[in-house]
């Protein structure tokens, strides 16, 4: 039936040579969410026609089809490109496509048409910090303030950009202006309280999260904050019945879950520590912090096997393995070879031998000897990389299994060098590492 009737008012669409008819036509498809249909009656429209291009737009996000609603939006700054809503958006066009730069750029242009508007400026300097442009950002919030001094959000915006360059003392300047300009705007109080909780500052941290729930206890981030600083001053009845809350409201992130079990755990209720830092090591599985705690709370309740469980996968976590720190010295001596420091790259790769024990690397040893002209260690290393090649490894063979001619592998490399060094040695007056006489 539905596509009886819309059929209907596509033919009378077509037929009817009323232009107002058109659009009401559009607009019943509008109505019916029929945006498909949207889309292709206003195709080839006229970027003039404002009512068809808003329509068209509408269609455009309602299908998350942002390409297209690019390209209406350009037809329009074609014809004027002073619109200031144009190019905001334009702007919200790109951040929806993932394109910030295009998107900072297009709320710049916004800014500088509309200066005061803040709605502008807060979503040019976003994009900045989306895209960890700090300095631009610290640049774009002091040139918001030159024209609204009183932009509670503009100094919030610039600790955000200090924080981000982990100047934390400027932050908190910015994020204290902010605060004497709108205690009640939730985040700035929960990235002062944040500063607080990590320099232990931990009953400001209460404080001024106690102070903004008088208002608002709905809070997320503020409610996070002020949790976490109850339970670092080991207020741990306090803690558990704020992170309780929190798990209510449906936050099972895992630092809710990590200290909600922590504040158990200081409470020595280990049933409950055990349940949360569960939840906690499920969505972390390689924190260290988490797997000791989970495994002490385990050994004091009934799954005791898995206490053993926790506290050997921490050991394994905390003590790399010796493949791990043998890749870390071959890139150690990497780094020093191309810094021009050969006998630091000599010294970072006998390093990594201990650990791994590969041949190929007192190959390399060797042959970094041989390039600092010490003769007796490089033979010594050729010597000690020789023994340890298997018979089958030494030649290669053609496809008859006869040794091939063309061909060397390192072992042969080895040997013929340490036959030439060995006479070398031999007419310098040395003979197994004495000088003759």
């Amino acid at each position: 039936m539905k596509q009886i009737i819309l059929s209907v008012l596509m033919a009378w669409c077509v037929a009817s040579p009323g232009f107002s008819q058109h659009k009401d036509s559009i607009r019943l498809f509008w109505e019916a969410c029929d945006y498909t249909e949207v889309l292709r009656l206003t195709d080839g429209m006229s970027a003039e026609d404002g009512e068809m291009m808003d329509w068209r737009l509408q269609a455009c996000r309602a299908t998350s089809d942002w390409k297209e609603a690019e390209r209406v939006l350009r037809r329009r700054l074609a014809t004027d490109s002073l619109r200031v809503r144009t190019w905001a958006e334009l702007a919200e066009c790109y951040r929806r496509q993932g394109r910030l730069e295009c998107s900072a750029e297009a709320f710049r242009r916004a800014v500088v048409l509309r200066p005061r508007a803040g709605f502008l400026r807060t979503g040019y300097v976003q994009c900045l910090l989306d895209l960890s442009e700090a300095q631009k950002a610290k640049t774009a919030c002091h040139d918001w303030l030159a024209a609204d001094s009183t932009s509670a959000t503009a100094y919030r915006m610039l600790g955000q950009a200090y924080e981000m360059e982990d100047s934390i003392p400027y932050a908190f300047l910015g994020y204290n202006a902010a605060y004497r300009l709108d205690s009640l705007d939730a985040q700035t109080v929960a990235r002062i309280a944040n500063i607080f909780n990590l320099n232990q500052q931990y009953a400001d941290a209460e404080n001024i999260t106690a102070t903004y729930r008088c208002t608002d206890t709905l809070n997320l981030d503020v409610n996070r904050q002020h949790a976490k600083a109850l339970c670092l001053q080991q207020k741990y009845p306090e803690a558990i019945a704020r992170y309780e809350a929190l798990k209510r409201m449906g936050d099972r992130s895992f630092l809710t879950c990590y200290y909600l079990g922590m504040a158990y755990y200081g409470d020595n209720w280990f049933y409950g520590a055990y349940d949360n830092l569960k939840l906690a090591s499920k969505r972390n599985p390689t924190d260290i912090n988490t797997l000791y705690y989970l495994g002490l709370s385990a050994a004091r309740t009934s799954w005791k096997e898995e206490g053993v469980a926790c506290l050997e996968q921490a050991l394994k976590l905390a003590i790399p393995s010796d493949s791990l720190i043998a890749k870390l010295y071959d890139g150690l001596g990497e780094c020093k070879g191309r810094a021009g420091d050969v006998p630091g790259k000599v010294a970072a790769l006998k390093k990594s031998y201990s650990y791994s024990h590969q041949n190929k690397t007192l190959f390399s040893i060797a042959r970094l000897y041989d390039s600092l002209k010490d003769t007796k260690n490089a033979v010594l290393y050729y010597e000690r990389f020789m023994k340890q090649v298997p018979d089958d490894e030494r030649y290669l063979l053609d496809e008859n299994g006869e040794v091939d001619a063309k061909g060397m592998t390192h072992w042969q490399e080895a040997y013929r060098r340490v036959r030439q060094l060995k006479e070398q040695l031999f007419f310098e007056g040395e003979s197994d590492g004495h000088k003759r006489q």
